[in-house]
């Protein structure tokens, strides 16, 4: 098993939704291991591949949901909006996220292109092609791994290279589909509107949020509102609403001494039963039974 040397462990990140700001300065690149068990909606216009170590978890990403296996590598392309939902077990994985536009010449090419294929298992061993892909990657990346955890002399270099090679082997090895400017302009737009009502249950979670009141952040009626979300997200908004404030739940019941009532209704549930039944639904157990198993 590889060293936890760039271990991540993640609860929620209450602000990742948009995720600007990854990378060093300097450098394209970022990895780490992790073995959260659930991360929120986000997208970033970084590429992103994650690699099981072991196990078997669920990801969604753009409204439909992928189950990875043991060694199976996943691609996210820039800008889809992607989550973990509630895992049983946890999960370890490598992370890798690199951004087009610190590599000259290669950027412009993608601009309206994307990877059509998302997802390379060992078992494709019957398509020479996958497995090859499959292979290679699976190489780099724990080359990638290898080289940040030790930063010899000249690390950059060839954590520069292997991506070079990762991009070479998905430039001529993976079909991509074109994108259209009125589709990315479609899809900057409903991102954008995405972000406004990701920022108003930031702000506003602990009061009641009718569906009329998100409908007019978006500037959609609530009928166009619903879909919109649930086509976007893969869960309608009670439920992120739900699982936004068992979350902040979470973290008051890890860092305060308040009772389990005045948890809930500092995370914004109106009832002692709806708290209850919500925070068991996400997280598998009553808040009693949270709080008893971290104390």
């Amino acid at each position: 098993m590889y060293a936890l040397v760039a271990t991540i462990h993640i609860r929620f990140f209450m602000k990742a939704w948009h995720q600007r700001f990854l990378f060093e300065r300097d450098f394209p690149l970022n990895i780490f291991i992790t073995d959260v068990t659930e991360f929120p909606p986000h997208w970033h216009e970084a590429i992103e591949i994650i690699y099981v170590l072991n196990d078997s978890l669920s990801i969604s990403i753009n409204n439909e949901i992928h189950t990875l296996h043991k060694s199976d590598i996943l691609l996210i392309n820039s800008e889809d909006v992607h989550y973990f939902p509630p895992q049983s077990n946890p999960v370890e994985r490598i992370i890798l996220l690199f951004e087009l536009n610190f590599i000259e010449n290669i950027s412009d090419s993608f601009q309206n292109k994307r990877f059509s294929q998302v997802i390379f298992s060992e078992t494709d061993g019957l398509d020479c092609n996958k497995s090859f892909v499959h292979g290679t990657l699976k190489n780099h990346i724990i080359d990638i791994l290898h080289e940040y955890e030790n930063k010899e002399e000249g690390y950059r270099l060839i954590l520069r290279s292997r991506l070079y090679d990762i991009l070479v082997t998905l430039i001529r090895q993976t079909p991509t589909v074109s994108i259209s400017p009125y589709e990315k302009t479609i899809k900057h737009n409903r991102l954008e509107r995405l972000k406004n009502v990701f920022d108003y249950v930031e702000q506003n979670y602990q009061n009641n949020i009718s569906l009329e009141e998100i409908a007019s952040v978006a500037n959609f009626s609530v009928y166009y509102f619903t879909r919109f979300f649930k086509d976007t997200i893969g869960m309608t908004f009670i439920q992120y609403l739900n699982n936004f404030r068992v979350t902040k739940a979470e973290e008051l019941l890890l860092h305060t001494d308040d009772t389990v009532t005045e948890v809930a209704f500092k995370s914004g549930f109106g009832s002692i039963k709806n708290f209850n039944r919500n925070f068991k639904i996400l997280k598998g157990c009553s808040p009693s039974q949270f709080r008893k198993a971290i104390s």
